[in-house]
C-alpha cells in the first residue's frame, strides 16, 4: 500500500517551541466562565493526557477485531496517562475537542469497512484470487484518506489554538503519546499490506502485466464516428513520429467515451499495442488529486506500495514497452478546485516519456495543458442520417415516421438523447409525433431509462452543471440561462453589451462555461446545445430574476433602434431577431405589463413588417394585449397586424384586422387612429377589388375629415396618396398626378421622408402608364435614391422593379435585366420575401427582348406561380398576361385575343404593349 497523504503532528520536536496562531472568532470555540482570576494555559503534559484519554476509547473499541501489534502497549500508555492526569490542575476545554478528532481518525483508519473485508477474507480460498479483492482494497484506503486529511487538519486547528507550550519536564511523556500514534499509523499500513499480499503473492515487485484490466468492448449501435475514429487510429499508430497526444472534448452525452473506445479497440490499434498496453482509467470518481494517482496506479496494476505513489507510477511507465492510457471523463480530476496544477504536472511527467501515448476524454471546450502536444476534437453531434441509423437500431419501426428527423433535430441529434429516445419508443409504441408532444412538454425530464449518467440526460448535464467549476463562480448559471433563452446563440459584444451587462465578471463566467462544456463557441457566437437549453430552461431550475432580466434586455435594446425599424441593412437588428423573438414570446403581460408589449413584441412585429414578415411576435402580443384589456393598444397591435398580412398576401385577414381595429377606435373616441384604420381598410379593398371607386373615396374622404378636425396635416397627405392610387386604378391619369402631387407637397412639408419617397413612385408609375418614359424615368430614379439614402426597404423592390419597366420602354434591355435582377437578390436575401409576380413579369420580358428564351421562360413561369398563389383581384390578368407572354416565346408572331389585350392594358401602355409585339 502506499504511504498515506496524511501527516501527524510531531509532538517531540523543537521542545518549548511556541505554536501561537489563534483561529478567526468565528472558529474558536466558546470557553465556559470559570472562577479563576486568571487563565492558565494548559501544559504540555496536560494536554497530552486529556489526548491520550480519547485514544483509550477508540482503542478499546477497535483492539477486539484488529490485530494490530502493540496494542496491549498502547493500552497501557494510555492507563498511565490518565493516571498522570488525576493531578492535572489546568482547564482543558479544548482537549476535549483534540480527544473528538483523534477518535475520529482512528475510526476513519479502522472502522467503517471492517465488516465487509473481514468477509472477503474469510472467503478467499487459497490460490483463488476472487476478482475485484484488490479494486476493493484500494477503495476502502480512497475513501478513509480523505478522513484522515480532514482529521488531521482539525488536530493541526486544536494543536495551534491551544497555544501548546511544552517543556523538557514533560518530553518524555509527548514522545511517547506521538510514538502511540505514529505505530497506529504503521502498524495499519503493515496490515493493509499483509492482506494484500494474501490474496495478490506478487504484489512485493514491480507491476503484473496481465493484471491489467481489459479495455471495455464499445456498445454495437455506433454510428456517425467511423471517420473520426479512423483519423485518431492514425494518430496513435504514427504516435512515435507525430508526438502526439489525443484530447476528445465536448458535452456530455456526445459520445466521447464510445468514440474513445472505438479507438482503442480497432484492430490497428491492437495490432500495435498489446491488451496490457492498451490501459482504460476510469477518472469519474477522481475527485482529488491523490484519487487520480490512486485510479491511474490501480489501472496500471502497479503493486509496488512502498514510497511515492507519482514515483511508482514513472518508474512503471520508464521501463514500459509503447503504452496508450486512456484518461476517460478527466475533467473530473482536471477541475478539482485547488489542484489543477498538481494534475498538470502528473499530465507533464507522462508526456515526457516518448512511448506513453495518452488519449483524454474529457467535458471541456479545450485540452489541458498548453504546452502539451495535443490532436484536439471537440465533439460535435452526429449528422441527421447518422442521428436516425441509431434511433432505428435500437427501434426498427420507427424508421418509417414521417417526422422522425424533426424529433431528431429536436433534440439535437445528440447520440445519448436519441438511444434513450428511441427506448422510449420502443417500450411505448410511441410515434414520433406523440415524443415531439412529450418532450415539448416533460422536457428532458422523459429521456431517462435509469439513474447514472449513460441512462439519463440530466443526470448526464448534472455532472456538469453541478461540477466544482460552476460552484467555484458564482454568476456562471446566470450566465448559461440568459445564453439558454437565445436559440441563434450570441456574440461576446452583444452580450457584453446587452444580454449579461450586468454580470461582475462576464470574461470569467463564460470561461467556466466553455470549460465545462455547457456552452459551445462557433465563432464568434456563443450557443448552447438544445438538450441543455431544454434542461436550463425547465421553471424548476430557471430563475424568475433571468426571465425578467432577460425581456428587459430586449425591450430596451428594441427601444434604442426604434427610429431605425423602417430601414434596411440593421446588421445587429437583424442578427438578433430570432433571439429577440425567442425570448419575447416567453414573456407575460402579469411580469411585465403594457410595457412588455408596446416597446417589446410591437416594436419586433414592426420590424418584421420590412424584414422577413412573420406572425408570432404580432399574435403573442395581440393575446397579452386582449388580456389586460387595453383596447388602444389592441387597435394599435391589429393596424400592424393587418400591414404583416398584406405582405404575406393574406389580404382578407388584413381587412379583418382593419375593421376589428375600427371599432376599438371608435368606442375610445380615438379620431386620428379610426381614420388609420379606415385607411388600412380602403388598401385591403384596393387588393381584394370587391369594393366600388365610389365606397372608397367615401371612406378616403371621411378619414381626410377626421384627420382635419385633429389638425394632422400628415394624416391629410395619407388620404391625398389613397386619393391618387386610387384614381390611378380607376385609370383617372391626370386627377391621380395632382392628387399625388398634392400629398408629395405635403410630405415634404411635414418631412415624412418615407411617405414623400412612395408618393414619387407613384408618380413614376402613372407617367409610366401613360407614356411619359423620360419623367417616369426621372421619378423613378429620384424615389430609388432618396429611398437607399433613408433605408426605405421597400423601395428596393417596389421602385426596382418599376425602374426595370420603365428601362425596358425607353429600350434599355441590358440595363432592364441588371435592375430586375438586382431587384429579385434584394426580395430574397435582404427582405425574405418572395418577388412580386409583376417583378418577374418584367424579368421575364427582359430576357425575351434580348433573345433569352430559356431564361425568359423560367421567369415566366415562376411569375405564373406567384400570380396563382397570391389569389388576388389583380393576379387575374397578371395570368391571362403570362399565358400569353408563354405562348408569344413559341410563336413570335401571336397577336393577343380582345381578352388579352385588355389584360396587356391593365398594366402596360399601347405604345408599350406595341413594342413587346414587335419581333426582336
Amino acid at each position: 500500500m502506499p504511504t498515506y497523504a496524511f501527516r501527524f503532528p510531531c509532538f517531540s520536536a523543537s521542545v518549548g517551541e511556541n505554536f501561537a496562531q489563534e483561529k478567526s472568532p468565528s472558529e474558536a470555540p466558546v470557553r465556559k466562565e470559570t472562577t479563576r482570576t486568571k487563565t492558565i494555559p494548559p501544559t504540555g503534559v496536560e494536554y497530552a493526557i486529556e489526548a491520550a484519554k480519547g485514544g483509550l476509547y477508540i482503542l478499546s473499541d477497535v483492539a477486539q477485531f484488529v490485530p494490530l501489534p502493540g496494542f496491549d502497549a498502547a493500552i497501557k500508555l494510555v492507563v498511565n496517562s490518565i493516571k498522570a492526569s488525576d493531578d492535572s490542575q489546568a482547564n482543558l476545554e479544548s482537549a476535549e475537542e483534540l480527544k473528538i478528532w483523534i477518535q475520529e481518525l482512528v475510526t476513519a483508519l479502522l472502522g467503517e469497512h471492517k465488516d465487509v473485508l473481514s468477509n472477503k477474507y474469510k472467503e478467499i480460498k487459497e490460490g483463488d484470487i476472487p476478482e475485484g479483492l484488490r479494486h476493493d482494497l484500494e477503495t476502502f484506503k480512497n475513501l478513509n484518506d480523505s478522513k484522515v486529511k480532514k482529521c488531521s487538519k482539525k488536530m493541526q486547528n486544536s494543536i495551534t489554538k491551544f497555544q501548546l507550550k511544552r517543556t523538557t519536564d514533560h518530553s518524555k511523556l509527548l514522545v511517547e503519546t506521538n510514538a502511540l500514534i505514529t505505530l497506529l499509523k504503521d502498524s495499519w499500513e503493515s496490515y493493509m499490506q499483509l492482506e494484500v499480499n494474501k490474496v495478490m503473492p506478487n504484489s512485493a515487485g514491480v507491476s503484473s502485466l496481465s493484471s491489467r484490466a481489459p479495455i471495455p468492448a464499445n456498445t454495437t449501435i455506433f454510428h456517425g464516428r467511423d471517420s473520426l475514429v479512423n483519423d485518431l487510429v492514425d494518430v496513435i499508430v504514427a504516435r512515435v513520429e507525430s508526438r502526439q497526444h489525443i484530447c476528445l472534448s465536448g458535452p456530455g452525452g456526445m459520445g466521447k467515451t464510445s468514440t474513445a473506445l472505438a479507438v482503442m479497440n480497432h484492430e490497428k490499434v491492437k495490432g500495435c499495442f498489446s491488451d496490457d498496453l492498451r490501459v482504460w482509467v476510469p477518472c469519474v470518481k477522481a475527485t482529488s488529486v491523490s484519487l487520480f494517482l490512486d485510479t491511474l496506479h490501480t489501472s496500471l496494476a502497479i503493486s509496488q506500495r512502498k514510497g511515492d505513489i507519482r514515483g511508482n507510477i514513472l518508474s512503471e511507465l520508464r521501463a514500459s514497452p509503447p503504452i496508450v492510457i486512456l484518461l476517460d471523463n478527466f475533467e473530473t480530476p482536471w477541475n478539482v478546485l485547488g489542484e489543477q496544477s498538481e494534475v498538470e504536472r502528473v499530465l507533464r511527467d507522462m508526456n515526457q516519456f516518448a512511448h506513453v501515448t495518452l488519449f483524454v476524454t474529457m467535458r471541456s471546450s479545450s485540452p489541458p495543458c498548453g504546452d502539451i502536444p495535443w490532436h484536439h476534437v471537440d465533439l460535435e453531434a452526429v449528422e441527421i442520417a447518422a442521428a436516425r441509423e441509431i434511433y432505428t437500431s435500437w427501434y426498427p419501426q420507427g424508421g418509417k415516421d414521417e417526422d422522425l428527423s424533426p424529433l431528431l433535430e429536436l433534440i439535437g441529434r445528440m447520440p445519448l438523447a436519441v438511444t434513450l429516445m428511441a427506448k422510449i419508443a420502443k417500450e411505448m409504441h410511441l410515434s414520433a409525433t406523440q415524443l415531439v408532444r412529450d418532450y415539448n412538454t416533460r422536457g428532458t425530464s422523459m429521456l431517462k431509462q435509469g439513474s447514472d449518467a449513460q441512462n439519463s440526460v440530466d443526470v448526464c448535464i448534472d455532472l456538469s452543471v453541478k461540477s466544482p467549476r460552476m460552484d467555484e463562480h458564482p454568476e456562471a448559471l446566470n450566465l448559461l440561462s440568459m445564453i439558454s433563452m437565445l436559440p441563434t446563440g450570441t456574440s461576446y459584444t452583444m452580450l457584453s453589451e446587452w444580454w449579461a451587462n450586468k454580470l461582475v465578471d462576464l470574461t470569467g463566467a463564460l470561461g467556466v462555461l466553455k470549460s465545462t462544456s455547457l456552452v459551445e463557441e462557433r465563432s464568434p457566437t456563443y450557443f448552447v446545445l438544445p438538450v441543455i437549453q431544454r434542461y436550463i430552461l425547465n421553471p424548476v431550475r430557471f430563475k424568475s430574476e433571468v426571465r425578467i432580466s432577460m425581456f428587459e434586455t430586449a425591450c430596451a435594446f428594441l427601444k434604442q433602434h426604434e427610429p431605425e425599424i423602417g430601414k434596411m441593412h440593421i446588421a445587429r437588428l437583424s442578427e438578433e431577431e430570432e433571439n429577440l423573438e425567442a425570448v419575447l414570446l416567453q414573456a407575460t403581460a402579469t411580469e411585465l405589463g403594457p410595457h412588455i408589449i408596446r416597446d417589446g413584441l410591437l416594436l419586433l412585429a414592426r420590424y418584421q413588417r420590412y424584414h422577413r414578415p412573420r406572425v408570432h411576435a404580432i399574435k403573442h402580443a395581440l393575446k397579452l394585449a386582449r388580456d389586460i384589456g387595453d383596447k388602444t393598444l389592441q387597435g394599435d397591435i391589429l393596424l400592424c397586424y393587418h400591414e404583416i398580412s398584406h405582405a404575406l398576401y393574406q389580404h382578407e385577414e388584413a381587412l379583418e384586422q382593419a375593421q376589428e381595429a375600427l371599432k376599438l377606435f371608435f368606442s375610445v373616441s380615438d379620431k386620428k387612429k379610426a381614420a388609420m384604420s379606415h385607411l388600412a381598410m380602403n388598401e385591403s379593398w384596393a387588393y381584394l377589388g370587391d369594393k366600388s371607386m365610389e365606397s372608397r373615396k367615401e371612406t378616403i374622404e371621411t378619414a381626410q375629415a377626421d384627420f382635419e378636425s385633429v389638425g394632422d396635416e400628415g394624416g391629410v397627405g395619407l388620404c391625398y396618396l389613397a386619393l391618387g392610387v386610387l384614381f390611378y386604378q380607376g385609370w383617372e391619369f391626370q386627377t391621380a398626378l395632382t392628387s399625388l402631387e398634392k400629398a408629395k407637397s405635403i410630405f415634404q412639408k411635414v418631412k415624412n421622408q418615407p411617405r414623400h419617397v412612395e408618393c414619387t413612385r407613384y408618380l413614376a408609375t402613372v407617367y409610366f402608364h401613360i407614356g411619359q418614359y423620360d419623367l417616369a424615368y426621372s421619378s423613378a430614379t429620384s424615389s430609388l435614391e432618396e429611398g437607399e439614402r433613408i433605408g426605405h426597404p421597400t423601395e428596393y423592390w417596389n421602385t426596382g422593379g418599376i425602374l426595370g419597366f420603365i428601362m425596358s420602354a425607353r429600350g434599355e434591355y441590358e440595363e432592364s435585366l441588371e435592375q430586375f435582377r438586382n431587384c429579385l437578390e434584394v426580395c430574397k436575401n435582404e427582405l425574405g420575401i418572395m418577388p412580386q409576380g409583376v417583378t418577374l413579369e418584367g424579368l421575364g420580358l427582359a430576357c425575351a427582348q434580348l433573345g433569352k428564351t430559356t431564361d425568359a421562360r423560367k421567369a415566366f413561369e415562376e411569375s405564373l406561380q406567384q400570380y396563382v398563389s397570391q389569389d388576388l383581384h389583380s393576379s387575374k390578368s397578371g395570368i391571362i398576361r403570362i399565358n400569353f407572354f408563354l405562348r408569344s416565346l413559341k410563336n413570335p408572331q401571336l397577336k393577343p385575343t380582345d381578352k388579352e389585350r385588355r389584360a396587356l392594358r391593365t398594366w402596360y401602355s399601347d405604345d408599350y404593349i406595341d413594342r413587346i409585339l414587335s419581333p426582336t
